[in-house]
């Protein structure tokens, strides 16, 4: 199974922080465990990673990075018929100039890159797009609207509105149920809030401290890290006439989960006062019964206790086992 992995890539820093709260509390993403790419080596090749090695090194492992070589989406490629129409969105040309609204076409050069730093940050004129435009002796650099404000979120949009394969146009989702009106973005919940400087000193070259400024990782936190995945619901607990309702509220700003292939199993537990078993109840969803944006899954159970017990087990289709991503214990509210 494939994913789009479209829009960021070197230096998408310092769009203004939306959703950025509760990112001090993500961990790692999980462990690729069956022995696929985790890191793509070509990230030493790049124009950008001398000056860039810290954002450089956060991007190798991301899905962006590894658009290209995944294993994944190589085997994908071939049951296609046409296999082309999925390079736009796994290797995309410079989206700067280009209408947004179209799925891009594809890099002829370098695509070992997937969805590279020119994807998001090359002009037509070779200037070097990003939040701030500051001035450097390394290239030409422009303030542009995308890397923030009401425009940041097309880049991401150019890719992830796309239906294909076993993808599914998150991006569609976002859009129709105005989110960004709501204060929300794709960059404010996928690229955490960091602070550092604009640049590395390149190696070989006179030490130089730059200051720091905010700006956002670009290792891309997606459904593999548990803990990123657990904040996609809000969780509540209530009960009444003998039942205890469970739900969990889809706060992501698009459906859940977002691919095919994908599936979440939530088993939720009454407990009573010394912390027995009164009910269970597992529940499982994947792309054809997901949980629509700002809708919630509910869970019913046949029995009152002051707490409930929650685990969420995740499937992603680069895994082998399943990860758990929510293990919680609730109050319940009406007793």
């Amino acid at each position: 199974m494939s994913l789009v992995r479209c829009v960021a890539s070197l230096a998408l820093l310092a769009v203004p922080s939306v959703a950025g709260d509760g990112f001090k509390d993500l961990k790692p993403p999980a462990p690729i465990a069956d022995g696929r790419i985790a890191r793509l080596a070509a990230v030493d090749a790049l124009d950008c990673t001398p000056c860039h090695r810290d954002v450089a090194e956060e991007w190798a492992t991301s899905v962006h990075a590894l658009a290209w070589v995944d294993e994944l989406y190589r085997e994908e490629l071939l049951e296609k018929k046409k296999p082309e129409g999925c390079w736009g969105c796994h290797v995309p040309v410079p989206l700067a100039g280009t209408d947004l609204s179209q799925k891009p076409a594809p890099r002829e050069e370098l695509r070992e890159h997937g969805v590279a730093c020119v994807s998001c940050h090359l002009a037509p004129d070779g200037a070097i797009l990003g939040p701030f435009g500051a001035a450097t002796e390394a290239h030409r650099s422009v303030k542009d609207a995308r890397f923030g404000g009401a425009d940041g979120d097309a880049l991401c949009a150019a890719c992830h509105r796309t239906n294909v394969g076993p993808v599914l146009g998150v991006a569609k989702d976002f859009e129709v149920s105005e989110q960004a009106r709501k204060g929300r973005s794709c960059v404010g919940c996928h690229m955490a809030p960091i602070e550092r400087a604009a640049a590395n000193t390149p190696t070989g070259a006179e030490p130089r401290e730059l200051p720091k400024r905010a700006g956002r990782s670009h290792a891309l936190q997606t459904p593999r890290d548990p803990s990123f995945l657990a904040r996609a619901f809000e969780l509540h607990a209530s009960s009444a006439d003998g039942r205890t309702r469970v739900e969990l509220l889809n706060v992501s700003g698009h459906r859940v989960p977002g691919l095919i292939g994908r599936s979440l199993k939530v088993t939720a537990e009454v407990l009573d006062a010394t912390g027995a078993v009164l009910a269970e109840r597992t529940v499982e969803i994947d792309s054809r019964s997901f949980v629509p944006v700002d809708e919630a899954l509910e869970i019913e159970l046949g029995a009152v206790g002051p707490k409930v017990r929650l685990r969420g087990l995740h499937r992603d289709p680069r895994l082998e086992q399943p990860v758990e991503f929510l293990a919680r214990e609730l109050d319940v509210v009406g007793r």
